[in-house]
């Protein structure tokens, strides 16, 4: 297929499906789901996927599913899209406003889930008329905003035969009609850490006799962030963030037992593997200078989002060939954890910003808000660039015809 081919042909899928694409993210919109129990938005994603003869697999979890589309024989290129939503209020006077109390798409999964599948008929369609040279799988992932889905995802084989694999992100801090790229860590490791202290517990009278747990608690509290930054490389922005502290009951007794919980985000996977040892030293050296006991629990979350130097030159190019030499743009790096970035550790990808912010849309829009939104237009933009890469990709990096890059309709 020629450069001008594919052009005219996602041109003109997307002139007859744009009002269907969107017409099924407003229905995803408004029967949001969370983790784990995608059961009506997956079984949507079926039924529609077997209207154009793909056969879908849906995980052994119950939700979530991948479909391959060309010849099973040979390796396959991977799409992939996120399909749960968040525990949260929807706060936007619209019609397709969520209809599921405390629950809504606040992350644009739904938009996410809507592109790929739309990527997923034009290339099913492509198939069809013997211009699909290799094999795509779609997958269609549950669990992300919980960062379990890709694991349940690849014990089930979802990326076995997969050589590179493809996301979409939205990102309201980029004007619709662009797309955020960047090579190496694109987002963040996430973990949780619990610090538990304990002591004998006595008098405020009489400190000196005891151990001062909270004064300790306080200690661990401001100088394990600050040891970090003296021990690790600043470049790999291991941060280490508390967001729950407690001790005590009583303001004239020292309690015997403390707590703080937090996050440790990071963008080097060296530096995310060594963490929890340098936090345990850390924090060891701390609680002995003040007699008391602590306890650290280390909860593994997600490593960072690493992209392959070639899987973002191949979304370079789809994103000029799709949408115009000028689309592309810098991502900024976010210590927001994703998912991803476990497949990203067994195979090259990429995970790149699509553009969602619309003409009149607040620059301070953000995801996780209850009032987020996308311009629309965002979706068509999506299936191209998605579609475009594939092709690219299975092309082993350039579509067969050069020709100079112009504006897509």
């Amino acid at each position: 297929m020629s450069h001008n081919e594919l052009r005219r042909d996602l041109a003109a899928f997307m002139a007859a499906r744009e009002a269907e694409l969107i017409e099924f993210r407003r229905d995803l919109h408004m029967h949001p789901e969370l983790a784990h129990s995608e059961v009506r938005t997956t079984a949507k994603i079926v039924d529609r996927l077997k209207s154009v003869g793909l056969e879908p697999r849906i995980l052994s979890s119950g939700t979530g599913l991948w479909a391959d589309i060309g010849d099973p024989s040979v390796p396959a290129v991977a799409l992939r899209a996120d399909i749960d939503a968040l525990a949260l209020m929807d706060e936007k006077n619209v019609p397709y406003a969520s209809r599921v109390p405390g629950l809504c798409h606040a992350c644009g999964h739904d938009a996410h889930t809507t592109i790929l599948l739309g990527a997923g008929i034009f290339l099913a369609e492509q198939a069809a008329r013997g211009r699909l040279p290799g094999r795509v799988r779609l997958l269609f992932q549950p669990a992300e905003e919980v960062v379990e889905g890709a694991l349940v995802a690849m014990r089930d084989g979802a990326i076995n035969d997969v050589e590179r694999l493809f996301a979409l992100h939205c990102d309201p801090r980029f004007e619709v009609g662009t797309v955020g790229l960047r090579d190496g860590p694109i987002t963040g490791a996430c973990d949780k850490i619990m610090v538990r202290l304990t002591g004998p517990g006595g008098h405020t009278a009489r400190p000196h006799l005891t151990a001062d747990l909270v004064y300790a608690l306080g200690k661990i509290v401001t100088e394990l962030p600050a040891a970090l930054s003296r021990r690790v490389d600043p470049r790999s922005s291991l941060s280490l963030v508390w967001g729950k502290m407690s001790a005590g009951s009583a303001l004239n007794a020292i309690p015997e037992v403390g707590m703080a919980a937090g996050t440790v985000r990071c963008l080097d996977e060296d530096a995310w593997h060594q963490a929890p040892d340098l936090l345990k030293a850390l924090l060891n050296s701390v609680a002995n200078a003040y007699g008391v006991v602590a306890e650290l629990e280390y909860i593994r979350g997600v490593p960072p989002a690493v992209n392959d130097t070639g899987c973002v030159e191949i979304l370079q190019e789809a994103v000029e060939e799709a949408i115009g030499p000028d689309a592309a743009t810098l991502a900024q790096q976010s210590l927001g954890g994703e998912d991803v970035a476990w497949y990203f550790e067994s195979i090259p990808g990429a995970l790149a910003r699509l553009g969602t912010r619309g003409i009149g849309t607040p620059t301070d829009l953000d995801i996780h808000q209850a009032n987020f939104d996308i311009d629309e237009k965002a979706l068509g933009i999506g299936v191209k660039v998605l579609a475009t890469a594939a092709l690219i990709a299975l092309g082993n990096g350039a579509l067969p015809e050069t020709v100079e890059v112009s504006q897509a309709s």
